[in-house]
């Protein structure tokens, strides 16, 4: 990736941030947190990817987040200054969910090895 596509990205992600925290009046987005964006190489298009504190809210800020894209991307129009600016599209990211499955594995295979240990030191 090159280094002028990594900017795009921080500011896109920085700037959506923003808007979402001072514009946006909705306490389901208050807990929202955009985690990654991927701009395409020809800036024609951005995956947003965002958490929320409340997995069950998490179809519901998608719903929002896409029914406000198009405001969203004007406001980041105003605020950005760049020749193209990309469509926006937005993506639950499940990398922190899945994270947390991988390590509660993990701790329930290194509990059954404490458990099942034999060794006893004297």
């Amino acid at each position: 990736m090159s280094r002028r596509l990594e900017k795009v990205n921080s500011q896109i992600k920085r700037e959506i941030m923003q808007i979402i925290q001072k514009e946006v009046d909705d306490p389901c987005m208050e807990l929202v947190s955009i985690t990654k964006v991927k701009t395409t190489s020809d800036l024609k298009e951005a995956h947003i990817y965002f958490s929320v504190l409340k997995e069950e809210d998490t179809e519901k800020v998608l719903k929002i987040l896409n029914r406000m894209k198009n405001y969203l991307r004007r406001l980041l129009g105003k605020r950005m200054r760049i020749k193209i600016l990309p469509s926006l599209k937005f993506f639950p990211d499940d990398s922190i969910r899945y994270s947390v499955e991988i390590y509660k594995k993990i701790e329930e295979v290194m509990g059954d090895k404490e458990d099942n240990s034999d060794y006893k030191r004297e």
